[in-house]
């Protein structure tokens, strides 16, 4: 009866001692695990941030593109109502100052529209795609 007895402890003791290092073994993977959901959180965080800030900008874009949009109209408008050509063959001095003036002003807004669309993208970070 003690050779069993002796047997069932061995047997008992190999059992805890597996099950002892399985614990251990998932611990130290459950660990690994809510580490990385914290860093997946935090990234989805920041996405988050991108796509308002994204967004935001876009719909000022627009906004300013409709603006954009109506002013062009308006020109256009100008320019069926009056013969420039026959203006500026009769009164050059009246009409080339102001052509001048308008297309510096066109001018000087594309560039101001590029820095403010180059501009967006500041501090914003990349994200690298590690595979």
């Amino acid at each position: 009866m003690s050779k069993v007895l002796i047997g069932i402890i061995i047997v008992m003791t190999t059992i805890t001692y597996y099950l002892y290092t399985q614990n251990k073994v998932l611990s130290a993977n459950n660990i690994a695990l809510e580490s990385a959901v914290a860093t997946q959180e935090e990234a989805i965080a920041s996405l988050q941030n991108d796509f308002a800030l994204q967004t935001s900008s876009l719909l000022d874009l627009q906004s300013r593109n409709q603006q954009i949009q109506q002013e062009m109209t308006r020109y256009l408008d100008i320019f069926k109502r009056h013969n420039l050509t026959k203006l500026a063959a009769a009164k050059p001095g009246l009409i080339e100052p102001r052509v001048n003036k308008g297309t510096k002003d066109v001018f000087d807004s594309i560039e101001e529209d590029s820095r403010n669309i180059d501009s967006l993208d500041d501090g914003l970070q990349l994200q690298s795609s590690t595979n």
